[in-house]
């Protein structure tokens, strides 16, 4: 009884002396502005700058992973052919209006969703997860890591497209050590 008793008392010692290591996740969400993608060479971008969001500037020191990701809004294709769009990701502040050069210097993070000639669809979180490459997953942690500042852009991979995206966020799960 009294090993248990000491033991007890050595657990609550070292809680409130700041020993005990705790692990959680944090939710880092960012909207993304309304887009119409005409096609190829008229591209729309959106850098994101993690450090202006509290829990993410809050817990920068403290980051350990993705958990898990997602990209949700509305997803209008408004040509008469379906589309495969995918979202492409540079790791600095960049302006590219051509798909070439996206393709160039960026990675896919997200895609291809797939969308009938004139379909309006809302991504969910499964499916919007399940699109993520790997490739752009590990980038992503770069940035998430790094600065915190990256740029998206959202090509189709047809020759010729037009969608629109409406409502968009992103969603992080970070894993975190406190």
């Amino acid at each position: 009884m009294k090993t248990r008793l000491f033991l007890a008392a050595l657990a609550l010692a070292g809680m409130t002396a700041g020993c005990v290591l705790v692990s959680g996740q944090i939710t880092v969400d960012f909207d993304l502005a309304d887009a119409h993608v005409t096609g190829p060479t008229t591209l729309v971008s959106q850098t994101v700058d993690l450090n202006t969001i509290g829990d993410y500037n809050d817990h920068k020191s403290d980051l350990q992973g993705l958990a898990d990701v997602a990209l949700l809004g509305t997803i209008t294709n408004n040509g008469a052919s379906p589309v495969d769009v995918e979202v492409w990701m540079t790791a600095a502040p960049t302006t590219y209006l051509l798909e070439s050069e996206v393709k160039a210097s960026g990675v896919r993070l997200w895609g291809p969703y797939h969308l009938a000639a004139g379909e309006t669809r809302r991504t969910d979180w499964d499916g919007s997860a399940a699109l993520f490459d790997p490739a752009g997953k590990t980038a992503l942690v770069q940035e998430i890591k790094g600065d915190g500042v990256f740029t998206l852009y959202a090509i189709g991979q047809q020759t010729t497209y037009d969608f629109s995206i409406h409502d968009g966020h992103g969603v992080l799960v970070l894993d975190a050590k406190f």
